[in-house]
């Protein structure tokens, strides 16, 4: 049985408002009105038609699945379908009770029937049906399991495991839905490039050769990079800490040999949680061009305008990456073609604050993939992963960002008087056929 992506991204360069679904996009454009027409007259656009019936509510065109890693639950959203831009659950899944604790990160298949879910504590990566959200794979990777993403031929999940310091490739067969460990690449000095100080793999995505490209961590003075060769898997390339302080993100550009990776630093603190006067966090974005045999590095320490740079995500049309920064809640957005800085976020989360603990303290973007929001979530009063100076947030759950105002427009929580709530990992699963760019790999 053949599989087929459906990733998809924009050759031109239209807006994202008059891209339609496809199979959706048959209709004869409007006529021109002359300058001359009188307007039409308005009519009322209340919730009753002319005929007395109410509206019905459309069909949901993509599902969240967002990861609250402090009660091992995945709670999966869909847009409401109303005019308020809402969003209503549909489903749980309870990770914890296949020995997932602390679901960390999501990830799909190239086709959005499978979904990855590693488990930090829980030492393992679980594979779902998304269709039906039944558990089909459950592979112990190791402690610190960190991200797993399938391959772009959806025949292998790699997993970055922080407390083996491994990267872990399990063979993957969707047909029969059978998972197991092949083979695994210890990080350590005796990687050419690297030295003693380098720490961890922590995230991965994939060039469009095929590498995957490999932050170290978790902290930014255990930062590199690695580069894997899937033919071989072996690492053909490194970076030092030293060179490349990359500790979180990685992205491919959609369509040009282009990577992008994050590098996040929280305020130093003393032994009582106190910033430590004269000491500063880091919030920097790093591009590498990956068009040759050999990975160069083009765009270097260039400044996310805040403090613990993390997560990132392209809007479909490709022409913006969004970057937040998590101390301060806040982000910039980079133009792709220059790769500069054209405008800030003010906030992902509501609260908004000079001390980190009284402010929301945003963490991993995915965007609609039919470019209204951007997605985020927002760390819990109690945060299980990350500097506690960072990563405290007032706010658990997600916040729905409009792209073309980058306002604030909603915010969901699902379980807001749980204390133990932390939200970190985000997935956005289409459910019908976008002629955009939707997730990495492309």
């Amino acid at each position: 049985m053949t599989r087929t992506t459906r990733r998809r991204f924009i050759y031109t360069g239209a807006a994202v408002g008059a891209v339609g679904l496809a199979g959706c996009t048959d209709e004869e454009p409007d006529e021109e009105i002359d300058d001359d027409t009188e307007p039409p007259e308005e009519t009322d656009d209340g919730d009753d038609t002319d005929d007395g019936t109410e509206d019905e509510p459309t069909e949901a065109t993509y599902e969240i699945w967002a990861a609250d890693q402090g009660t091992n639950t995945i709670y999966i959203y869909e847009p409401a379908g109303n005019p308020d831009g809402e969003f209503e659950l549909v489903d749980e899944i309870d990770t914890g009770a296949d020995g997932g604790e602390v679901p960390h990160m999501v990830a799909y298949s190239s086709d959005y029937e499978y979904a990855a879910v590693a488990c930090t504590a829980g030492a393992r990566a679980l594979i779902y049906r998304t269709e039906d959200r039944e558990l089909v794979g459950n592979v112990e990777t190791g402690p610190g399991t960190h991200f797993a993403g399938f391959t772009p031929d959806d025949d292998a999940l790699i997993v970055d495991v922080i407390g083996e310091s491994q990267i872990v490739r399990v063979d993957v067969d969707l047909d029969e839905e059978a998972f197991e460990i092949d083979e695994a690449l210890d990080i350590n000095e005796d990687v050419d490039g690297l030295t003693e100080e380098e720490g961890a793999p922590i995230c991965h995505s994939y060039d469009h050769q095929g590498r995957s490209i490999h932050t170290l961590g978790p902290g930014y003075g255990d930062a590199g990079l690695v580069i894997v060769d899937h033919d071989d898997f072996e690492i053909t390339q490194a970076f030092d800490g030293d060179e490349l302080p990359t500790n979180c993100g990685t992205m491919p550009h959609p369509t040009e040999d282009k990577f992008y990776l994050t590098a996040g630093l929280p305020t130093p603190t003393d032994d009582d949680g106190e910033p430590i006067e004269g000491e500063e966090g880091v919030g920097d974005y790093y591009v590498l061009d990956t068009s040759g045999d050999e990975v160069e590095v083009i765009v270097e320490s260039e400044s996310t305008g805040g403090i613990d740079a993390h997560g990132f995500w392209f809007t479909v049309d490709a022409e913006e990456l969004w970057v937040l920064n998590r101390e301060t809640n806040d982000g910039v957005v980079v133009d792709p073609e220059t790769d500069e800085v054209i405008d800030e976020i003010e906030a992902f989360g509501p609260d908004q604050a000079d001390d980190p603990d009284e402010s929301d303290a945003p963490d991993i973007l995915w965007g609609s993939p039919d470019g209204e929001f951007m997605f985020v979530t927002l760390r819990g009063p109690n945060p299980v992963s990350g500097d506690p100076h960072a990563s405290t947030g007032v706010t658990s759950g997600f916040g729905v960002l409009d792209v073309d105002t980058r306002d604030i427009v909603e915010v969901v929580e699902p379980d807001p008087d749980d204390e133990d709530s932390d939200f970190h990992g985000i997935g956005v699963r289409p459910l019908a056929e976008f002629d955009t760019i939707t997730s990495p790999p492309y």
